[in-house]
């Protein structure tokens, strides 16, 4: 593996710990897997919690909740999304009769 930039190495932790949720990763195996220091993870990590995406649980790091919720609100964008199109095209084949 390459080194990564900080902002490589960000997305990478969150991806590492978003298939740790229940048990968490700890600062040293994410310098280990990322091959970085952990002075550098320490760094990422400070930034990912300071934005709440990430908390501390029994010694390791986790998504939080806050993380988690951003899928819901894609998924309200969609529907929302949806809605409208369903109403616009319910307005046009109405127009057609």
């Amino acid at each position: 593996m390459e080194r990564l930039s900080s902002q490589e190495r960000i997305i990478a932790i969150v991806e590492r710990l978003a298939g740790k949720t229940v048990e968490g990763v700890s600062n040293k195996a994410l310098a280990h897997g990322l091959k970085t220091t952990e002075a550098n993870i320490c760094r990422d990590l400070k930034t990912l919690e300071g934005h709440g995406w990430i908390e501390r649980a029994n010694g390791r790091w986790r998504l939080t909740p806050k993380f988690g919720g951003f899928a819901g609100t894609i998924m309200k964008c969609f529907q929302s999304a949806k809605l409208r199109l369903t109403e616009a095209e319910a307005q046009y084949a109405s127009a057609m009769q």
